[in-house]
């Protein structure tokens, strides 16, 4: 047991801590790995710190060197911002001056676009014209087409007439042949009855005659013979005490004779019904002829009227066919016309283009002299201005003539249109597209819908 220490015993040495170890307690060995630790990481810390100072020299050397640089743009930035604003100061006087020279042109685009839709004007005047004539062709082509229509009219009605007096002359000689036919059928008919009743009825006569001969002979030969047999029977009565086994024996005899002439006369008159009833078969069969001809007679007079039906039938149908025909006829007319027409028309059309085109060409030449001459002239501000008012003017009269002829042109579009239509021929089968407004030297072709005569400069 180790000695207790005393009150003045010695105090224990103070706690070192190094990196939050204790190094009091440590022994030497563990102080010496501890010391090696420490000094590594007092080396790796000393590197890493140069490191950081080397890395801190290079991004102040970086950060000035951007600065530098920095100003550099700054400064090319002004010098270009100058340059910028001398450029567009440039620029605005360039575009001054293209506006004039802009306005120059457009004054002279005007001046010939006026001359242009003069001319144009010239020429749709001359169309009109062109027109007017061809209105007029048209009238007396449907004036000859009437009267060349209302001529065929008249022929097919005399056609028809004619075919209808045929037909019912054919009809009616039709009629007496098949009315004789039947009469004829119907005579032959009623004389064959006629002369089968007869027939029948004497053979009838005749054969019942002779079976009631036949059986007028029996009963009287019955009778006789009943008579004969009650006198032999009274005899026998009479004699019967002579002789009665003989009598007997006869009289077996007579009663087996009687029984055998009872069953004849019974044979011969089964034999009669037999010969009435065969009588009467031929008899039935004549009236069932007789029914199988009236029959035959109805049905003739229904296929009378059924031919009669079809006859008609196939006048109405021959009639709508003649109709037809004529129709068709007329329409290949018309179309072959509306074709000749079309190709007149393109033709002229091609001409007036030509000859559009030419006179633009003339006027346009005839534009640049008077504008040289009027160069040449220097005419002031306010004397041009008054004859380019004037000029306006003169271009709205025209552009409201112009309207007003282009809707003149398509009211009688419109109406020629409407006309084909009432004579059955629709626009699309003419084969071409009939001409429109269209714009004239920039002038809208969009009118108004009522008539040519209430045309307004507003529509121009």
């Amino acid at each position: 047991m180790p000695p207790k220490g005393g009150k003045g015993g010695a105090k224990k040495a103070a706690a070192i801590v190094i990196d939050g170890v204790d190094t009091s307690e440590m022994t030497r060995e563990k102080l010496e790995q501890f010391t090696l630790r420490v000094k590594e990481e007092l080396d790796k810390e000393r590197e890493e710190r140069n490191y950081f100072q080397l890395e801190r020299d290079k991004i102040r050397t970086f950060w000035e060197i951007t600065r530098q640089q920095l100003e550099e743009a700054k400064a090319e930035l002004r010098n270009r911002e100058r340059a910028t604003e001398e450029a567009q100061e440039e620029n605005e006087a360039l575009l001054e001056t293209e506006k004039q020279k802009i306005k120059h042109l457009k004054y002279e685009q005007q001046a010939a676009a006026a001359a242009l839709r003069a001319e144009n004007l010239v020429a749709l005047k001359a169309a009109k014209e062109e027109h007017a004539e061809q209105e007029l062709e048209l009238l007396n082509d449907k004036r000859a087409l009437r009267q060349e229509m209302r001529e065929k009219a008249l022929a097919a009605q005399d056609e028809l007439r004619r075919a209808k007096l045929m037909h019912a002359e054919d009809l009616s000689k039709t009629r007496a042949e098949f009315e004789e036919k039947a009469r004829q059928i119907e005579e032959k008919a009623e004389k064959k009855l006629q002369e089968t009743k007869v027939e029948l009825t004497v053979k009838h006569r005749t054969e019942i005659a002779e079976v009631e001969e036949r059986k007028n002979k029996q009963l009287s030969e019955l009778i006789a013979h009943h008579e004969r047999a009650f006198a032999d029977l009274k005899n026998y009565y009479n004699d019967i005490t002579l002789n009665n086994l003989g009598l007997i024996s006869s009289l077996k005899q007579q009663m087996e004779d009687m029984q055998k002439v009872k069953e004849r006369a019974e044979k011969i008159a089964r034999d009669a019904v037999a010969e009435a009833k065969g009588l009467r078969e031929p008899l039935e069969a004549a009236i069932i002829d007789n029914k199988e001809l009236k029959r035959q007679m109805s049905n003739y007079d229904r296929d009378k009227a059924a031919l009669a039906a079809k006859t008609k039938q196939l006048a109405t149908l021959e009639k709508q066919f003649e109709v037809l025909k004529w129709e068709y006829e007329v329409l290949q007319i018309r179309f072959d016309r509306v074709l000749a027409e079309r190709d007149e028309l393109k033709a002229r059309f091609s001409r007036a283009v030509l000859e559009v085109q030419q006179r633009a060409s003339l006027k346009t030449a005839l534009l640049e002299t008077k504008l040289k001459n009027m160069e040449a002239r220097d005419l002031g501000p306010r004397e041009l201005h008054e004859l380019l008012k004037l000029k306006d003017t003169q271009v709205e009269d025209l552009r409201y003539e112009a309207a007003r002829l282009r809707k003149a042109h398509d009211d009688l579009l419109a109406t020629y249109e409407a006309k084909l239509v009432k004579l059955g021929v629709p626009p699309e089968e003419l084969g071409f597209k009939p001409l429109k407004a269209v714009a004239v030297a920039g002038v809208s072709p969009v009118i108004g819908q009522g008539p040519a005569g209430l045309v307004t400069k507003d529509q121009c």
